[in-house]
């Protein structure tokens, strides 16, 4: 469609790039270690700021809830109005009708909270438009008795208020988290010449819309480029910069090259590919193939979206609350299954009954993911640096059995909850597991973009029959490309439809043990 991010153009434009030409090196090298500057703005970052999103959908639950007690409220001191028992579900309907009506007007866009006047505009528009249509419905239905005008206003007039006072707080609380650096998009920009300065300063002028520029790197290694441009010293190279981004909670990178060519913007977005940001480019550059791309802009300075981070904003918090939503039902229907492993683990050997082991999460960081111990104690494996093979004498007995069945999995539905994992995404592996004598993330340039999105309990690539041992380049290969193709065709349908096949890949897979 145009004005949207093609992410599969993106990833073979790179790809193709990165074929044609190898101008940084490996894509997978060890990350270099940062300056000390750069090092001490990163662990000012490490904290992940405030999302815009997540802010909004609060707002919403709160005012879907003041609606709410407005109506009970109303309901409780006006007893001889019509608001009897078969009420309670019209005072929802017009709680729903309402705060739909008031995003639909844009009331919970970023911009438009941040802004006290305009938003409480569209509160009251908002809130006029959900209770006109929650009348006409009850008009339509039937549902007009004496009195009922009077508790309706009431209602309304109660809602006011606590809306007015929650939009007030909330505009006051964005202030502060804007001023503190809680909630702010982070931007660091690629180019190392005096060209940046307008740029810097566009930037700069934007601090209080709660964009923050958090440094800059020349794409150039060993450039005798400037130190310091309009007040902001350079960060390092492009090594530098995928090692700041994987320490540090970056939103945004601008390769901000005037009239850069289209080879040099390809060989620069091939190492950025890998990384869970936003990409975007000056709009003069030569990109002939993303010419319908979305355009955005800061200050006079406009750009091209060349990729849009995966499962961001809204996205990100539905795909959450589904996440815990799923893990609390499956840990309660999962819990005597779950009662009889732990025993039959400690019945056959003795140790813990819990086995936890460090691998790749989301940008690459580690995350400790936990299982059922499936091997004896004194022959268990945490760095997988040996796969486990068939007929692997490492193995007990249950343990063979919850391996084959997937059972040592369920400790996990523990860590979606503590975030570490999702339900549905690229599965984990171990920090050095490998084929052969080659770690995972050398067989392919394209390993680590798996680590743009949270890993999961189960993926596309596992109902498709890549599960268990990877034991050639040619199955890491393909197991890479089915958990690219998750990223980029991400969708809850898609996470239900995972789901619901994945008892179906259990029985059908053949190489886990």
């Amino acid at each position: 469609m145009p004005g949207l991010v093609d992410k599969s153009l993106f990833r073979n434009a790179v790809l193709r790039a990165r074929a044609a030409s190898r101008p940084f090196g490996a894509l997978t090298a060890p990350t270099r270690l940062l300056s000390g500057q750069a090092q001490a703005e990163a662990q000012r970052l490490n904290r992940p700021s405030v999302r815009p999103a997540l802010f909004a959908c609060l707002l919403q639950l709160a005012d879907l809830l003041v609606v709410a007690l407005a109506g009970f409220l109303v309901l409780g001191l006006m007893p001889l109005t019509p608001l009897g028992e078969p009420m309670h579900l019209t005072v929802w309907t017009g709680a729903v009708l309402v705060v739909a009506s008031t995003r639909l007007l844009g009331a919970y866009r970023f911009r438009r909270m941040r802004a006290l006047g305009p938003g409480l505009a569209l509160m009251w528009a908002g809130l006029a438009l959900g209770f006109a249509t929650l009348i006409a419905g009850m008009w339509l239905a039937g549902w007009v008795h004496p009195g009922l005008g009077w508790a309706i206003a009431a209602w309304w007039g109660t809602a006011n208020l606590g809306m007015t006072a929650g939009r007030v707080l909330a505009w006051g609380r964005i202030r502060y988290l804007t001023k503190t650096g809680r909630m702010e998009h982070r931007i660091v920009l690629v180019g190392g010449t005096d060209d940046l300065a307008p740029l810097i300063r566009e930037i700069e002028r934007e601090k209080k819309r709660g964009r923050r520029l958090c440094g800059f790197f020349d794409e150039r290694r060993g450039a005798r480029s400037p130190a310091v441009v309009a007040g902001h010293h350079k960060m390092g190279d492009l090594d530098d910069l995928i090692g700041f981004v994987r320490a540090a909670h970056i939103d945004t990178v601008i390769v901000a090259i005037p009239a850069i060519s289209h080879r040099r913007l390809m060989e620069l977005t091939v190492r950025l590919f890998v990384l869970p940001v936003d990409i975007r480019v000056l709009a003069d550059a030569d990109i002939p193939e993303f010419a319908r791309n979305k355009r955005s802009r800061i200050g006079a300075f406009r750009m091209i979206d060349l990729y849009k981070r995966p499962i961001h904003g809204w996205d990100a918090v539905r795909k959450r609350v589904f996440d815990i939503v799923l893990s609390v039902l499956a840990i309660i229907a999962f819990a005597p299954v779950m009662a009889g492993v732990a025993l039959a683990i400690r019945l056959e050997s003795p140790g813990p009954v819990l086995f936890r082991q460090r691998r790749h999460g989301f940008n690459n960081r580690p995350i400790e993911v936990l299982k059922f111990r499936s091997m004896y104690t004194d022959r268990c494996d945490p760095s997988a640096v040996k796969a486990v093979r068939r007929n692997d004498d490492r193995v007990t007995r249950v343990g063979r059995f919850i391996r084959r069945s997937s059972l040592d999995e369920l400790p996990q539905f523990f860590n979606v909850l503590r975030g570490d994992l999702s339900l549905v995404g690229p599965r984990p592996h171990a920090t050095a597991a490998r084929t052969g004598d080659l770690v995972y993330d050398a067989v392919t340039e394209a390993y680590s973009a798996r680590h743009k999105v949270r890993p999961g309990v189960t993926g596309w690539a596992q109902i498709n029959g890549w599960r268990g041992e990877m034991d050639t380049p040619a199955k890491i290969r393909a197991r890479v490309e089915f958990d690219l193709h998750y990223i980029e065709n991400w969708s809850l349908w898609f996470d239900l439809k995972i789901l619901a096949l994945t008892p179906f890949s259990l029985i059908t897979t053949k190489n886990a043990y």
